[in-house]
């Protein structure tokens, strides 16, 4: 990742979160829109099943778990690889694994 000088004081914990936060969105929203494509519409509880699927499924641990060890990874050799971002192209990675698996 190529970080302008500005956001060098961005912390490993704030990455991991918003990384989390987007692939985690991102796969519960898959889920809701597998169960719109069959019966037409969304309820509530289609939402809150999905949000618990993703949690009791253990998706969201070996996500989130991934991500730590990615960005420890990637703040260890901090981010010398120029003109490319690292942490999109994980998170894409991570929501085609996650969310394209038939």
């Amino acid at each position: 990742m190529n970080l302008p000088q500005s956001l060098w004081h961005v912390s490993q914990e704030n990455v991991q979160c918003v990384m989390g936060y987007i692939i985690d969105l991102t796969v519960i929203l898959n889920d809701i829109f597998r169960v719109v494509s069959v019966s037409g519409n969304v309820l509530d509880s289609d939402v809150q099943s999905a949000t618990d699927r993703h949690v009791s499924s253990g998706l969201r641990d070996r996500i989130h778990w991934e991500i730590r060890s990615f960005v420890t990874e990637t703040f260890a050799i901090g981010f010398s690889v120029p003109q490319r971002d690292l942490i999109l192209e994980r998170i894409t990675e991570l929501i085609q694994r996650y969310c394209f698996t038939g």
